[in-house]
């Protein structure tokens, strides 16, 4: 693991103990924790302790005194939606972090517009994506998933059924794992990389991306066979919002070199900037970065993503405003009220106003181009509007009436083999790759 973790508690539920390569995972993993001790439970005693002990899991920057969250190690479910409707009735508590196991594969509807309608025009892509860990180690002030870890630890099943997950929808050629976590965290102990990527080297036409997050922890993925068929996916993030707001998490510095090895390993590597604070001299800071990035790397998309899943108010509970650029600090404050009444509630649009954002993606996005005018860079989350601004900047508009139609990190069908990768982008020019 990326150091030795000392989480308070460590519950393991009766199930695994029947799979005895689970049990052999759950060992591995223990081995790199210090003063806990695995303690086997069923799921009425979890569903006990869960109504207390997880009640109200604050975010990092919320919480007086952090420290390692808990570990639940469980098994994924592959049942009936009557068993699980059953099992959740019967366990209710275990919600917080799907501790019933279930969520091993979701439908991210993001590019649906009635999801879109609810999130008042924010824009992404739909796709399977895949899920073994919910919660992350990292101390990223602005992030909710502390407090507890739930891992699951019958890897070997859930590629067992990939086959059937790659069958749903079968123009889907790329495969996130995992964005509710920094998965990379907990390699090379839980084993699941290798798995995985061994996996997608032997599938024909499809990838895995892997979210290596704030990681730099990557080196048992540096001999795999991956045979090109796995990306690497960083989200990166400028000198003081890396160290300072993101605690724990490798360092800017850190995380673009574990991009250069894995590139000279021969994985594609990709950058999201996310979420970007505005810090107060953000513009040095992610010039210096993006000159970094190109140094030692070469990315074949890079992804913007502004802060924005809280209002004004929350936002002040997390971060340190007295670290944040003024004039950005005076417009989310006089926007508040305005922003609320649009009824904005997650990704793009708060608590940084469009304008306010508008001036700093323009600002990245010219920095980029002074390195690459045809690498694509995708708006991440952003708006109908912002997209209406930048899409010809860019060199591929978002036309709200089609899917699928941009190349970004983490889109269905944004794989190396895409046109976008192989012949890049023209900036100022509509290009729309052929309706999937």
């Amino acid at each position: 693991m990326f150091r030795p973790m000392h989480p308070e508690k460590v519950y393991v539920t009766e199930d695994v103990y029947a799979d005895p390569r689970a049990v052999a995972r759950v060992e591995r993993m223990m081995s790199a924790v210090v003063g806990a001790q695995a303690e086997r439970v069923s799921y009425a005693e979890l569903n006990e302790i869960a109504a207390t002990r997880w009640k109200n899991v604050k975010r990092w920057g919320e919480t007086a005194d952090p420290r390692d969250p808990d570990w639940v190690l469980t098994m994924g479910k592959f049942w009936s939606d009557e068993q699980k409707a059953a099992f959740r009735q019967q366990y209710p508590n275990l919600r917080t972090r799907d501790m019933w196991g279930f969520q091993t594969v979701i439908w991210r509807p993001d590019g649906e517009l009635d999801w879109r309608e609810n999130r008042r025009g924010c824009i992404c892509q739909s796709a399977w994506q895949l899920h073994t860990i919910m919660g992350c180690p990292f101390r990223c002030a602005y992030c909710g998933l502390g407090g507890l870890n739930r891992i699951l630890v019958n890897i070997e099943e859930f590629v067992e059924h990939l086959d059937e997950v790659c069958e749903r929808k079968p123009v889907q050629s790329l495969y996130k794992w995992d964005n509710q976590s920094d998965v990379s965290c907990f390699e090379p102990e839980y084993g699941a990389s290798k798995l995985l990527v061994e996996y997608f080297a032997r599938k024909p036409d499809k990838y895995l991306e892997i979210y290596t997050g704030k990681s730099d922890n990557i080196d048992d993925l540096l001999s795999l066979d991956h045979r090109g068929k796995t990306i690497i996916q960083w989200s990166i993030s400028a000198r003081t919002q890396s160290t300072v707001m993101e605690p724990e998490s490798a360092t800017w510095e850190q995380r673009v070199e574990a991009a250069h090895k894995c590139q000279e390993a021969g994985y594609t590597v990709r950058y999201r900037f996310s979420p970007i604070v505005p810090v107060r001299d953000w513009k040095a800071e992610n010039a210096e970065l993006i000159e970094r990035i190109f140094a030692r790397s070469k990315p074949d998309v890079i992804s913007l993503c502004p802060f924005g899943w809280m209002d004004a108010e929350s936002t002040r509970q997390v971060l340190d405003f007295s670290l944040l650029d003024p004039q950005f600090v005076a417009a989310m404050e006089a926007s508040a009220p305005f922003l609320k009444a649009r009824g904005f509630t997650a990704g793009g649009g708060h608590p940084i106003p469009h304008d306010a954002r508008a001036y700093m993606l323009k600002f990245l996005i010219d920095e980029i181009r002074k390195h690459s005018q045809t690498i694509p860079i995708s708006l991440c989350l952003e708006t109908v509007e912002m997209w209406a601004l930048f899409g010809r900047e860019l060199g591929m508009p978002m036309n709200p009436d089609r899917k699928g139609t941009y190349y970004c990190n983490c889109g269905p069908m944004s794989t190396p083999d895409s046109d976008f990768c192989t012949k890049g982008v023209t900036p100022g020019k509509s290009w729309f790759p052929p309706q999937q």
